[in-house]
């Protein structure tokens, strides 16, 4: 009885913690994306430098730093104009 109920909670946690990581990934977007939703851009940035050891490698904070970078970039060349 004890082991059934051990497999039946392993089994439980093990798909709850699929479903999380499935959620992530799915909520990745962009680079192009933050660029045309610079609301949304600000927001996963501010994401970012609040918790970067655990949100700082993931694919939405990557592309949002790459998406400001590119931004600062245009910024630049549009004052040397």
């Amino acid at each position: 009885m004890k082991t059934r109920l051990a497999i039946v909670l392993l089994t439980v946690a093990t798909a709850l913690a699929g479903c999380n990581n499935a959620d992530k990934d799915q909520q990745a977007k962009t680079v192009g994306w933050f660029l045309d939703h610079r609301d949304e851009l600000a927001m996963a940035l501010k994401a970012c430098r609040d918790d970067p050891g655990a949100l700082g490698t993931t694919p939405n904070c990557m592309n949002a730093n790459e998406a400001r970078n590119k931004i600062t970039i245009q910024e630049m060349k549009d004052a040397l104009k």
